[in-house]
């Protein structure tokens, strides 16, 4: 008997979805950011200066929404938020607080057009998911996105912190959970991966334990690869900014500071 023929193989799954798929319903929950609030005060800064004083604005890569409403309720925007997760969509929209917030499933390789933005965001580490070589087409479909004058305004982790925060093992004991992330190898220069794998605990009895695992493949993306792919997906660069402790710096540095925030925008006609 003739062997069966061999069946195509389906596309791999992406390692983002598929993590952040695995986490969505306890996303909120598991990643508690004390820093949020000044996270989105430091892109206020960045949006005063440097942008056109519209207040349209879109949050590419905005998970559950927690960084997309707080834009909102801080600094007063008119808010559109996105994700390559639908799971982490439907969280975003069945929160009481982002009633009439549109919330869109959406790639940032492959950005329809949502609208015209005067402020485009992209905070925490959707770009970290993204290779170098997908950087620039991330890049042009954020620009899209921008109204003429808008500016699109994200960050990136430092070198420094991918060694001291992605590289190694940190366990967090939370009153009846606990976390544990298991990062590496220690990168040794830019431009590099690393592979880090959370195990969530939470206790779902008085004997037992729930667990949730995911992985996640961080890239880092050196200064001059984000100025390179800025410019190829046809932005300029306005400015960059590093963020040491609670203040935003005029030099960035991979290694003491902890991000480099980043301003771009359409170029000049």
């Amino acid at each position: 008997m003739d062997p069966l023929p061999a069946q195509p193989e389906g596309p791999a799954p992406d390692p983002a979805l598929t993590a952040y798929e695995a986490v969505a319903a306890d996303y909120d929950v598991i990643v508690e950011d004390p820093y949020l609030l000044r996270w989105v005060a430091f892109y206020g800064k960045l949006v005063d200066r440097y942008g056109s004083g519209g207040t349209r604005l879109l949050d590419a890569g905005c998970g559950t929404g927690r960084g997309t409403l707080a834009l909102r309720d801080r600094l007063g925007f008119a808010v559109t938020g996105c994700d390559l997760s639908p799971e982490m969509i439907e969280v975003a929209r069945a929160k009481p607080a982002a009633a009439g917030v549109p919330f869109h499933v959406a790639d940032l390789r492959d950005m329809p057009d949502l609208g015209a933005f005067d402020v485009v965001t992209c905070m925490g580490e959707p770009l970290a998911y993204l290779s170098g070589e997908e950087l620039a087409t991330a890049f042009a479909g954020l620009g899209r996105q921008l109204a003429d004058g808008g500016v699109l305004v994200f960050d990136m982790t430092t070198l420094g912190s991918f060694r001291r925060d992605y590289a190694v093992t940190k366990v967090a004991d939370r009153d009846g959970r606990f976390d544990v992330w298991r990062g590496g190898p220690v990168p040794v220069g830019p431009d590099t991966v690393v592979d880090v794998t959370h195990d969530y605990f939470a206790r779902a009895g008085e004997d037992t334990w729930r667990r949730i695992s995911s992985r996640h493949r961080y890239h880092h993306h050196s200064d001059a690869t984000v100025r390179r792919q800025l410019a190829a997906a046809g932005l300029r660069l306005i400015a960059a900014h590093g963020v040491e402790g609670r203040r935003l710096t005029d030099v960035p540095d991979e290694d003491a500071c902890r991000k480099i925030l980043y301003v771009a925008g359409k170029q000049s006609e």
